[in-house]
């Protein structure tokens, strides 16, 4: 698994304790981002453990 992932997580979590998020479109939008960067760590997981 990608460690920048966790970073990019932590990151979030900070800016999100901040109060940067003010509006709920842009914590959607943050939410959105994290989670299309997991699922693409999942995908090479896959990928690599079918070719493996």
């Amino acid at each position: 698994m990608n460690h920048s992932l966790f970073v990019r997580i932590e990151f979030f979590y900070c800016q999100l304790q901040e109060g940067v998020y003010d509006h709920p479109f842009d914590l959607a939008v943050a939410l959105e981002a994290l989670a299309n960067r997991a699922w693409d760590d999942v995908d090479y997981l896959c990928n690599n453990i079918v070719e493996d």
